[in-house]
């Protein structure tokens, strides 16, 4: 006789959960409590609590304290910050977590980018891959590929410097003449000797004319003489 080892009703399978995830949340980045929420500090917890505060106030559950708490040593109602266990004073004296009173090494004050801020910053950051020349590019996706956090940021530094250092020559090419300017005060400087040369040409035909007009006035005068 075969006994089935599985749980509960022989041949069923236990179906998935309701909801299934398949979509990240995503918060609303124009609201002002998101807004708010994020620009609060978290400061006097270890890492694992850092991360778990700020995964409430990216998944939109986090809830700040409306009035102090009571603390659970002192038993004041000095507890500010929402999720602490214990005072800011009590955590500093036993140098410990305020959330999970663990000895702990502690992170500094930690304030979240507002989505403006990231988004000013990515858009740097993708002028700054842009004006990359083609073999420092590869190079900074090769370091992105391999984790390699300082050689990226050198990179970004490098390229930052040299699009500085272009922006203040554009700058000074602002200031003094273009070739194309050059090109232009070279041609009136031409024009206006070619008026002078057909200025002087015209003078010279003139001359000429007046000459030949006196010329036939004097032979005119002759010949009235000779009749005469």
């Amino acid at each position: 006789m075969k006994v089935s080892s599985s749980k509960g009703r022989s041949g069923s399978k236990k179906g998935g959960q309701r909801h299934q995830n398949k979509v990240a949340y995503v918060p609303n980045k124009y609201s002002a409590v998101a807004l708010k929420r994020a620009a609060l500090p978290v400061q006097g917890v270890c890492q694992r609590c850092l991360d778990i505060i700020q995964w409430r106030k990216r998944m939109n559950k986090y809830k700040p304290l409306t009035q102090p708490k009571t603390c659970a040593w002192c038993s004041q109602r000095t507890v500010v910050d929402a999720y602490h266990a214990v005072c800011k004073a009590c955590a500093a004296s036993k140098g410990c977590c305020a959330k999970c009173l663990q000895q702990h090494e502690l992170v500094e004050a930690n304030v979240e980018k507002s989505n403006e801020e990231s988004m000013r910053e990515a858009q740097e950051k993708q002028r700054l891959i842009e004006s990359m020349s083609e073999r420092q590019r590869r190079s900074y996706l090769r370091k992105v590929e391999r984790g390699d956090d300082e050689g990226v940021e050198r990179i970004l530094k490098a390229a930052a410097i040299a699009k500085s250092k272009k922006d203040a020559e554009d700058d000074d090419d602002d200031w003094g003449l273009s070739d194309d300017d050059d090109d232009d005060d070279d041609d009136d400087d031409d024009d206006d000797d070619d008026d002078d040369e057909v200025g002087g040409a015209g003078n010279a035909g003139g001359s000429a004319d007046d000459q030949d007009d006196d010329d036939d006035d004097d032979d005119e005068q002759e010949e009235e003489e000779k009749h005469k």
